[in-house]
């Protein structure tokens, strides 16, 4: 086998390495961020969870083909990489690009106060995971005449006035869903690029191997 050969061999493996690495990233990235977010928020990251899954699994047989120099392996790993590859730039020009953390931060919030004031404590969970209490900040349940939920007290000191969350919840929503949707985006584009080189040097691989089979036979 020529340098050449080999070389482009072991190219094929490291981005074989660094997909599989994205897509663990990817999956505990997003698993981490399911606690974060609403039901349409959850879908995607379980949307993310499985084509991280899906990236880690392509990404093994890909390895199986270079370093067993299988041509009909190589070629496949190359057909489920543009299928990827194509399902990403979907997802990403698609939807993800449109999305505008602060806009739906505010949608959430918004409707959480609602069924609040509605009697329904909606609120409780918001409060709990990000520490805060009510929109702005706890005067919001006293203007709206309505009691502090004991989800607004650090420590479970309910009715202790002093242990009250100080911040309110809007901006730290909006905080959350910026850096879950920076991050989601950087591991959008990184898999986008690093796939789009596997892809090119898959093919170069798999076509090397073929002229290297025809060579063989004379």
């Amino acid at each position: 086998m020529g340098c050449a050969t080999v070389t482009i061999k072991y190219t094929v493996f490291l981005f074989n390495t660094l997909c599989a690495l994205l897509g663990i990233g990817t999956i505990v990235v997003n698993c981490l961020a399911l606690n974060n977010y609403t039901d349409e928020g959850r879908l995607l990251c379980i949307f993310w969870i499985v084509l991280g899954a899906i990236v880690f699994l392509v990404s093994f047989f890909g390895c199986c083909g270079a370093i067993r120099e299988n041509i009909c392996l190589t070629w496949s790993y190359a057909f489920f990489l543009v299928l990827l590859i194509t399902g990403n730039a979907i997802l990403h020009f698609g939807y993800i690009s449109h999305i505008d953390g602060e806009t739906k931060a505010r949608k959430d919030i918004d409707m959480a106060w609602q069924l609040q004031m509605n009697g329904t404590d909606a609120m409780s969970q918001i409060q709990s995971t990000l520490s805060c209490c009510g929109k702005m900040n706890s005067t919001d349940y006293t203007t709206a005449n309505l009691t502090i939920p004991d989800s607004c007290y650090s420590n479970g000191n309910v009715g202790n006035t002093t242990a009250i969350y100080p911040d309110g919840c809007l901006y730290k929503l909006i905080a959350v869903y910026e850096a879950a949707e920076h991050w989601i985006t950087i591991f959008s584009w990184s898999t986008l690029s690093v796939e789009a080189v596997a892809f090119v040097s898959a093919c170069i691989l798999a076509i090397t191997f073929r002229n290297q089979e025809r060579r063989s036979r004379y």
